[in-house]
This record gives structure tokens, C-alpha cells and sequence, in this order.
């Protein structure tokens, strides 16, 4: 590229539905490009489907769902977070677990290489089966709707 070229241009398009007001404001007509593109059909603020193409109280559902979700996984979280610290707590305030030795190893490091494993499959298993019957009570909601 030669240095008298311009640069290529790059157009950027917004994959928002452009409000119908500014438009009218300026007294121009919509380009054909975006009338095309949005289907000649403008929606509101007011009329904006919720998540699964519903209505207001899907939405209120929606929000619900996400509100549920946080609040299970900040629970398993801080559990999980609780358990890890109590068995910690225990190997090190029990003296006597390293004085057994398991094929020449000490106790407490297996218990630190391998015995939080089991903790961390439960608890992910408690998660996932939690978060699968919110989300059926969800769906549950929102078809009864």
C-alpha cells in the first residue's frame, strides 16, 4: 500500500434495532438497508418480548431464575469453602494422623492430595441437581402462564 492511498474503509453495522425517533426527528427516511434488516417492524421499549418470547411475567421469571441460581451457588460455594477449612482444621489440630503411614506415605498427605476430591464430586453433584429443579420449577411457571 502505497502511501498516498487513503486507508480501506471499514463499516460497522449495530445489530440494534435503531429507535424510529431520530430518524424522524431529522426528517430523513430510513435507509434501505435498515429497513431490510429489521423487517420493516419497529418495536417499542414497551413491547420487547421476554426471554423465551413472552411476555412480561416470563421475564420477572427470568430474572427469578438467575436471582435462584446465584444464591445456590454462593451457598455451595461458602459450604464447600466451610468443609475444606473444618477438614484442614481437623488433619492439622490431630497430631496422632501422622504417625500412620499408608504404603510408606503419611496419612494427612493423602488426605490433601486425594481426600478432597470425593468433597468436590459431592458438592457438584448437590449443585447440579439443585440447579436442574429450579430450573423445572422455572419451567414449570412459565408454562402454567
Amino acid at each position: 500500500m502505497s502511501s498516498q492511498e487513503p486507508p480501506p474503509r471499514v463499516v460497522v453495522r449495530s445489530t440494534d434495532v435503531p429507535s424510529p425517533a431520530p430518524a424522524a426527528a431529522r426528517g430523513a427516511a430510513p435507509d434501505a438497508g435498515e429497513e431490510a434488516s429489521s423487517g420493516g417492524v419497529r418495536e417499542g421499549p414497551g413491547d420487547a418480548p421476554g426471554p423465551d418470547g413472552g411476555s412480561e411475567p416470563a421475564a420477572v421469571y427470568a430474572r427469578s431464575l438467575a436471582r435462584t441460581q446465584l444464591r445456590l451457588a454462593l451457598a455451595c460455594v461458602v459450604s464447600f469453602l466451610a468443609v475444606v477449612t473444618l477438614l484442614t482444621v481437623t488433619m492439622s489440630a490431630v497430631p496422632t494422623l501422622g504417625d500412620v503411614h499408608v504404603l510408606g506415605v503419611p496419612l494427612p498427605w493423602l488426605l490433601h492430595a486425594y481426600g478432597f476430591y470425593p468433597v468436590i464430586g459431592a458438592f457438584a453433584l448437590v449443585f447440579a441437581l439443585a440447579a436442574a429443579r429450579n430450573e423445572r420449577r422455572f419451567r414449570a411457571l412459565v408454562e402454567d402462564e
